[in-house]
């Protein structure tokens, strides 16, 4: 490893909590190796040169550090929470003291899960566990290399956490919205500068198909047929307050802060801007009623933001089973059986929806998420991790899967990049564009069931 750069990076985010705790960044300079010298001492030789050099420079960690515990023990030789794990290098065929435990994980159990990041030293990448059953997905390295990345991209993703407001260290005895806080680590539903490269993604997204219109000398002007306001953001205030869109949240942030383009239809295939008139739009949210107006701005735990219907299917296309364990949002929207029986749709429009969140009651609260919701199955489509997508659940194309650099495995993959990714199909050319945007109907996406890259999108946090 670049043990210098990685170093480097650590420490950042050893001296970021410090500072927003208001500690004194001088005043332990403990590095790992000096903290444990004399246990470290008989491992040393099982270390490679350059992981050594880390763990030289890389200073002790107050409990907790974003998803990680701490390091672990150098003295300890049970394999769950020791240094090097050789029970998980023989579990999967690695080679003996390949497998090395960088950080424990922040589980109830103090570390005992065998989860945590852990270091191949042989081949010099990482992937982060939240418990020991994760294992699954990432070993064999060979048949989980999407899952397995350079300990410098690892840190760089959390510190990326960090510098987009997701994630906030402080000593405020509560989170914003009452959201989850580990020690002075805050995991916030979203972040201001999440919003602002999620606009920036959709101005990516409309200028390839503003590109490829040109191209194409595709007739400019179309009919004013409801959804073309040019010079307006895709929902004004009013609108929006119609729809009953929480006020502040992240989907009405980005529905106010994107453009309108006034070429464009269809954003993707079969997929179309959602309409500017405020009862149109309104009319058309299935989850708007779960809100009470002005419930946004309150404090208290497990205030719900329900799902917002963001880019819709045509008139014709079928709807969506979303009853009972279909859907993708039951976790956060009902307590219990009963209760989504009677207020949750047991079928809603085909199209793409927001996440849905119950601010600081779920965990790694994500309203920056997305579900895209299909009339139909794509069995054999793959995650972002490399597994099938389920495909007697809806939601499930595009996402995530195992996060290699931390965290929950049902977290949804983040708008900002699948806006990202539909351009790049839209600039590649395997999305055809036309006068009125993106053509194509929603059976476009079945082409994700070939296995191929276009309908994956690369693992990040």
């Amino acid at each position: 490893m670049d043990h210098a750069r990685c170093a480097a990076l650590h420490n950042y985010l050893v001296d970021y909590r410090l500072a927003a705790e208001g500690l004194n960044l001088a005043a332990n300079r403990d590095t790992f190796m000096s903290r444990h010298g004399a246990a470290t001492s008989a491992i040393l030789p099982r270390l490679h040169p350059s992981l050594a050099a880390f763990l030289a420079a890389a200073r002790i960690i107050r409990f907790p550090f974003l998803f990680a515990h701490g390091f672990p023990n150098p003295g300890v030789s049970n394999d769950l929470v020791g240094l090097i794990d050789n029970g998980l290098a023989d579990l999967y065929s690695e080679p003996e003291d390949c497998l090395v435990r960088l950080y424990l994980p922040v589980i109830e159990s103090g570390g005992e899960s065998g989860g945590g990041l852990i270091y191949h030293q042989t081949r010099h990448v990482a992937t982060f566990s939240m418990n020991a059953d994760d294992a699954d997905y990432a070993l064999p390295v060979d048949e989980h290399p999407m899952n397995w990345h350079p300990l410098e991209t690892v840190l760089s993703n959390w510190i990326s956490l960090i510098r987009l407001g997701k994630v906030v260290a402080s000593p405020a005895p509560r989170g914003l919205f009452g959201s989850e806080k580990i020690g002075p680590w805050e995991w916030r539903p979203y972040g201001n500068g999440q919003v602002a490269a999620c606009v920036a993604a959709w101005d990516r997204l409309c200028g390839a198909i503003e590109a490829r219109q040109d191209a194409a000398a595709t007739p400019a002007g179309m009919v004013d047929d409801g959804y073309h306001h040019p010079g307006e953001p895709l929902l004004t205030p009013v609108a929006l307050n119609a729809a009953n869109i929480p006020d502040p949240s992240f989907a009405r942030e980005f529905l106010n802060r994107a453009r309108r383009p006034p070429r464009i239809h269809r954003i993707a295939p079969g997929l179309s801007l959602p309409p500017a008139d405020e009862p149109s739009f309104a009319a058309a949210q299935p989850y708007a009623h779960l809100l009470p107006p002005g419930d946004a701005t309150q404090q208290d735990e497990g205030v719900l933001m329900p799902p917002v219907y963001l880019f819709f299917s045509g008139a014709y296309d079928a709807p969506v089973d979303v009853a009972g364990w279909r859907s993708p949002f039951r976790g956060c929207l009902a307590v219990d059986d009963a209760e989504a029986a009677r207020v949750l749709p047991a079928r809603v429009p085909a199209g793409l929806y927001t996440e849905g969140v119950a601010r600081g009651r779920d965990l790694e609260c994500a309203e920056e998420g997305f579900r895209l919701l299909l009339p139909f199955a794509v069995a054999g489509a793959r995650r972002s991790d490399g597994s099938e997508v389920d495909d007697d659940v809806a939601g499930g194309l595009f996402q995530h899967g195992y996060k290699p650099f931390g965290g929950n495995y049902h977290r949804p993959q983040r708008l900002e990049r699948l806006l990202d990714h539909w351009a790049g199909l839209v600039r590649r050319g395997v999305w055809a564009v036309g006068p009125r945007g993106v053509e194509g109907g929603l059976e476009v996406f079945r082409n994700a069931t070939g296995g191929g890259m276009d309908y994956i999108i690369p693992p990040s946090w």
